[in-house]
């Protein structure tokens, strides 16, 4: 081999170092701006009060309340019933929103039985559901 072919490929592999390198930067870079973002603009407090318990009432309570014999034992007519759950469990798992049965037969595809709320013409919105989901990943409070 020459000397020729072998600086070739030195410039070759110090070009792909670099290339290597700036994209390591870039990463970083685009990471700790995504933090910074994200630490600058902390989601909204949602409050049950004002925002979860108007979207509970329209799409679940009608159904799920203690004045109905409903197959669940779920009521949702209080803060403190939703909170209890139902024959299948806790209906919602403060800061886990994954495990929270509320969501997860909300989904399309629920778990067990059918998604709720079972009415083709009453569908939550996606900013609801978003609104539930947050509540709950920030603890579910009682606020």
């Amino acid at each position: 081999m020459n000397t020729q072919t072998a600086n070739r490929g030195q410039e070759k592999r110090r070009g792909n170092l670099s290339f290597l390198w700036l994209a390591g930067v870039v990463v970083v870079t685009c990471n700790a701006a995504a933090q910074d973002s994200s630490a600058a603009t902390p989601a909204k407090e949602i409050s049950y009060t004002k925002d979860v318990s108007p979207i509970v009432e329209k799409f679940c309570a009608t159904c799920h309340n203690a004045d109905e014999d409903h197959p669940s034992q779920l009521f949702m007519d209080s803060y403190e019933t939703l909170m209890t759950g139902g024959k299948h469990g806790k209906a919602v798992e403060p800061g886990n929103s994954k495990e929270s049965l509320l969501l997860q037969k909300m989904s399309p595809a629920p778990p067990f039985g059918k998604k709720m709320p079972p009415s083709k013409k009453l569908i939550p919105t996606a900013g609801q559901i978003e609104i539930l989901r947050q509540w709950i990943e920030q603890g579910a409070k009682k606020n």
